[in-house]
Parts: C-alpha cells; structure tokens; sequence
C-alpha cells in the first residue's frame, strides 16, 4: 500500500516504521522545517520489559510539505497521526482534493474532531481508531542515550492491547490488515470513538490533576483535596458520557466509575511506576507537556457536555490557576 502519514512525530514515525517493516511504502506529510532533520533518518528504540530494548534505524520513507504534490500520487490510506489542536487548523479543502478516496484514518479519541472531518468528507470514507502505543522523543532525563547516527531518537512501547477500530466494512477491512499485518494489534468495534471515551475522559481529566501536581506522581498522591476533586469531576463527566451510551455501555462506565476513588487512585500512583521499562512520571510530563494545548482542548470539550462544578474546579486548577502563578 502507498500510505502517507499526516505528522512525524513521535507516534507517525513508530507507524511508518511499522509499516515499511512490513512492506509498505510511506510517505510523512511534514512542515518544511522539519525536513533537514528527518533527512538524516531516525534511531527508533523499542521498550520490552523482559528484554533489552531493541534500537533499530529508519529511513526508508518519503517526506512531502505541500497538499499540490500530495494530489498528484494514488494514495490507499491517510493517517491523521497529529494532536487535536493541531488537526483542528488543517486545510481540509485542500486535504480533500488532494487525497481524493483514499481512506482517511483518524487517530484522535475525539466526537468535535469526527464531527469536523465529516464536514468534508462522506462516512464511508473514514475509518476511526484510538492510538494504542507509547511513544517519546528518547531519552527522558534519567534515560542513557543510545549510540546513533541521527539527531532523532525516538523510544515507544506497544502494551499487549488491541487497538479499537471502525468504519465502512471494505475500508475498515483494508486498515485493520495494515495495521495488524505491520505487528500492531488491532480489532474491529462497532464505534471506536465510543470505546475510547471512557479511557480518554480518565486520562484527561488525570492529567489535569497532574499537571496542577508539577507532574510528581508522590505531590498528587499526597494531595487528599486534589484528589478528591478528581474523582469527583471524573465521576460527573463518566455519569455525563454514560447518560448518551446504549443501555450496556451505560452499565459498563457506571461500573467503572463506581471503582474510582481516593485509596485505589492512592494505591495506583504508588504501584504504576513498577509497571513499564522506562519512567512513566517522566514520559507523562515530558510528553504531555508538548501537547498541553490538546488536554486543554479535551477537557473544554467535555466541559461543554458536562455541567460539573468539579470538572470546572479540575480544569481551572490545571490551565488558569498554574498560567496565573507563572
């Protein structure tokens, strides 16, 4: 398949190598800064908790910055592999031209973003998912630089969980095979964007009451008010999202939301450092940090579909009271 990836940043790039890996040939749609840099290739170190990490190089992939050039090649699939705030400025009249009926896939755990894209372009022609790695720019502080020839370094980890997806049967077909044919595990589900809302809500909402923490997972265990309010908000907003699922997903997220609390919070934030090869602290701060604006752009979302005073108390803490102390 002749795949282009729209971004080249720390998810696009373990895609596209996954992808060439399998046989695939792929092209980064990129700004024009970025191209000396990704000239050189890049050094991609993969994370596993039983072994030593494996450090392989990529290169084998063409870069593209203008929506003309991307119009004239024959494109099977696009992936919109960018955060939120970023996807939200795109030139999608000139995206919709140039792409023609390549399936479009989009990556972003988000109702505005969907709503957005299909303003342009038909239903069939999307597929959606929910990005199931992790992935940063190595090292994180603390971290031992690898021994490589590039200037980018980029580090991801791929948990034993299947990414969701959904579409038109014929496309969804042809993404899950690229996907899953490329050592990415992915499954079919009847909506992917609503199976992402519980996990994205938590996330979200998580990274408020970190961020309102300076990012230390041991500032927010200890902080009984902080987290307080954030089992408060997230159950307001989980209550919220439920109230528009089908009878069984309601059930489910109710569920869920019933196990939210102050001592398993306590106990997780305890526990969670132990369970991946590399600083989850560190890798939330520094990625989550770059993409701020696209937490905040969430949890704005839901504000608008959830009247909750905890969720608004979260959201203050985090993006007006820290911006006001700085």
């Amino acid at each position: 398949m002749n795949i282009l990836i729209v971004g080249a940043g720390a998810v696009g790039l373990v895609y596209g190598h996954c992808f060439q890996q399998a046989g695939h040939s792929v092209t980064f749609f990129i700004k024009e800064k970025h191209r000396a840099t990704l000239n050189q290739g890049v050094t991609l170190v993969r994370k596993r908790r039983l072994w030593r990490d494996n450090v392989s190089q990529f290169s084998d992939f063409s870069l593209i910055s203008d929506w003309q050039a991307v119009g004239k090649q024959q494109w099977d699939q696009v992936l919109l592999a960018i955060p939120s705030d970023a996807l939200r400025q795109l030139p999608f009249d000139s995206i919709y031209r140039a792409i023609c009926d390549a399936t479009l896939v989009m990556l972003q755990p988000s109702e505005e973003d969907s709503r957005l894209l299909l303003r342009f372009w038909p239903a069939s022609q999307v597929v959606r998912g929910m990005i199931n790695l992790i992935s940063y720019y190595h090292p994180l502080p603390g971290e031992t630089p690898v021994a490589s020839a590039t200037p980018l370094s980029i580090a991801w980890f791929l948990p034993p969980t299947a990414m969701p997806l959904s579409g038109d049967k014929a496309r969804l077909d042809d993404v899950l095979s690229l996907f899953n044919g490329s050592g990415i595990y992915s499954k079919s589900v009847a909506n992917a964007l609503a199976s992402s809302r519980f996990p994205n809500a938590v996330l979200m909402t998580f990274l408020c009451a970190l961020d309102a923490s300076d990012w230390r997972f041991a500032q927010l265990r200890s902080d009984r008010t902080l987290l307080a309010l954030l089992v408060a908000a997230q159950k307001d907003l989980l209550e919220a999202l439920a109230a528009n699922e089908a009878p069984q997903e309601q059930k489910a997220m109710k569920r869920a939301a019933g196990l939210l609390g102050y001592w398993p919070y306590r106990m997780i934030l305890g526990l969670a450092p132990l369970a991946l090869p590399f600083s989850l602290e560190a890798y939330l701060r520094e990625h989550f940090t770059k993409v701020r604006s696209q937490t905040d752009l969430y949890v704005q979302d839901f504000r608008r579909h959830c009247d909750s005073v905890h969720l608004a108390q979260l959201h203050q803490r985090a993006f007006v009271d820290i911006q006001t102390v700085s």
